[in-house]
């Protein structure tokens, strides 16, 4: 059975705020960048498309208030062994 989501705006009356679809993982970058705090409010973006040693990019790099560095790939239509594939490249 499948499991659904929704995001709800609360009022006099709950009402299902419509979904969209993004275009690219470029547009949710835009985002995110304009307002790191869509992901956590105790975030510091410090890089967007950083070159790894390895001749790849990571989408954003950020940092969280004990100086834990975050990384952040944004996917859309890749599989799941893809994104574990590259998750592992940057662990290493």
């Amino acid at each position: 059975m499948a499991i659904e989501q929704g995001i709800w705006k609360i009022g006099e009356k709950p009402t299902k705020l419509k979904t969209i679809t993004l275009e690219s993982e470029q547009q949710l970058e835009d985002q995110i960048v304009a307002d790191i705090s869509i992901l956590n409010t105790n975030w510091l973006l410090i890089g967007r498309q950083v070159r790894t040693d390895f001749d790849k990019y990571i989408d954003l790099l950020a940092i969280d208030a004990s100086g834990s560095v975050i990384i952040i790939e944004l996917k859309r239509d890749k599989t799941p062994r893809d994104v574990v594939a590259q998750a592992l490249d940057y662990a290493s």
